[in-house]
């Protein structure tokens, strides 16, 4: 007699409970205390064991996209504008937006139109919250629902598919089951044999287990592929990356994720009242960190730069404010490691990477994140132009696949030329990083004796290009088999 084990003994006795032999769907069975993924398991081994009957079809099925995803563990954009009113019925769209960001807000006011609820005079107000979030308890229970790989009922896909993009349709191979006369007669002849196959408390406490009958176990068995560890597709991307530019010949240089404005805005020669540094766009840290002894000997000269320029260049013409300057933040980029390592490295060749993450107050869509990787480079040589630039990035991205890139003029406050690396993807045209040579101004606070060119390069757009994904989040999704689809190329 064939052995098997717990599991698949309650999966064949709740088959035996279905009438007639029609096939039940792998995904409709439900069976206490055990989880989807022991139920597929068991089905499989029930199958090999010939105890059931299966079969395979294509399906399209209705499933969470990334946005969908994010709204079964977080909250609805209309949810956040219920929280931040809290115990009171209004609140104003500025204080809507500046609190979630403007993507979000604009998702939040179209679903909360949906119960006639519109901004007047710019204040939204709500008296019905419980029905608010009644509705969104139900969206959250049918994605989840369907995250689990069940049904819904047409009407509620069709509640889900008004809302937006948050179910998209896939076609899936589904498997059907139903069992069969051979695993009829094994359950009969478990049921009379009244073997056990497992050790309970109460069998153990009442030492009833001396005279009950055990299931035997078959150790020489098959068993379940095993599969091994691997790494996160990031992960490979970051090494393949980090294998270019070592092949290049460049050194591999580390930063800290809190800077001085000093460092990551004045240094580089951005002007005090740029937009970048506004709360919207930046993540401003309250921390106990005096300045170091580099920090005291750059203020001078940064200070002279801003206000009055250098050479035939004209500066900011303001008044530079030290209390600007000190303020800490976390990093916007990551340039602001390049400018550290070539203060203390002022004798050229020098050839510097880095890929880390940095911070930007940014809305979450299908392209931006507020934390998100950056591949920095620069060179700084009597060799190092523009020209050399163009043929850096056309290389570093050829090596990864991308024969055909766009550099085009753009404008940073510390580089001069700057150029933007473009490619097109699906018929959009999606930036992938900025470039440039360093300006006179940056080279005079940074005290080069040359020129240098830089680059900050997007890792999460280039995975979402190289990957062939469709949203930049999906790169983070933490699903066990959606990550093994990605092509492992080492």
């Amino acid at each position: 007699m064939v052995e098997i084990s717990e599991t698949e003994w309650k999966i064949l006795d709740y088959l035996s409970l279905k009438k007639g032999d029609d096939y039940v769907p792998e995904n409709d069975i439900v069976i206490h205390g055990v989880d989807a993924q022991s139920i597929r398991s068991a089905l499989s081994w029930l199958e090999r064991k010939g105890l059931i009957d299966a079969l395979k079809k294509e399906e399209l099925v209705f499933v969470p996209t990334s946005e969908g995803r994010s709204y079964i563990k977080g909250n609805f954009p209309e949810e956040e504008a219920l929280d931040l009113m809290g115990d009171d019925d209004s609140l104003s769209v500025v204080e809507l937006m500046k609190a979630i960001g403007t993507q979000r807000g604009k998702i939040a006011l179209a679903q909360l139109a949906k119960f006639s609820i519109k901004p007047v005079s710019g204040i939204i107000t709500i008296h019905n919250k419980d029905s608010i979030r009644e509705r969104i308890l139900k969206y959250r229970e049918a994605l989840v629902r369907l995250s689990d790989g069940k049904t819904l009922s047409p009407g509620t896909i069709d509640i889900l598919k008004a809302r937006g993009n948050i179910i998209a349709q896939k076609r899936v191979s589904m498997r059907f089951v139903r069992i069969n006369n051979r695993g009829r007669e094994y359950l009969q002849k478990s049921y009379s044999s009244g073997a056990i196959g497992e050790l309970s408390r109460d069998v153990l406490q009442s030492n009833s287990w001396r005279n009950l009958k055990f299931r035997r176990y078959d150790v020489t068995s098959a068993v379940s592929p095993l599969n091994a560890p691997f790494l996160h597709p990031l992960t490979i991307l970051i090494d393949k990356v980090r294998s270019i530019f070592f092949d290049l010949g460049f050194t591999e240089m580390t930063g800290s994720y809190v800077e001085s404005s000093l460092w990551n805005m004045d240094a580089l020669f951005i002007p005090q009242d740029h937009t970048a540094r506004d709360m919207q766009d930046t993540f401003y840290v309250t921390l106990d960190k005096p300045p170091n002894d580099e920090e005291e000997n750059i203020k001078k000269i940064v200070s002279q730069v801003h206000e009055q320029g250098y050479g035939r260049y004209s500066g900011w013409g303001y008044e530079w404010n030290e209390a600007e300057a000190s303020k800490l933040l976390l990093r916007t980029h990551t340039t602001v490691s390049t400018a550290h390592y070539l203060h203390s490295h002022r004798d050229p060749p020098v050839a510097v990477f880095s890929v880390e993450k940095v911070f930007r107050h940014e809305s979450v869509d299908w392209k931006h994140l507020a934390e998100f990787h950056q591949i920095e480079g620069a060179l700084y040589s009597s060799d190092a132009n523009l020209a050399t630039l163009k043929w850096l990035l056309k290389e570093f991205y050829g090596r990864l696949g991308f024969d055909e890139i766009k550099l085009i003029p753009s404008y940073y406050p510390y580089t001069e030329p700057s150029m933007d690396v473009v490619v097109r993807f699906e018929g959009k045209e999606v930036e992938l990083g900025g470039s440039g040579v360093f300006r006179p101004e940056v080279e005079r606070i940074l005290g080069l004796k040359t020129h240098a060119i830089a680059w900050g390069l997007g890792l999460e757009r280039l995975a979402f290009l190289y990957y062939g994904l469709e949203d930049v989040r999906e790169i983070y999704n933490t699903d066990i088999e959606f990550l093994r689809r990605f092509r492992i190329i080492r």
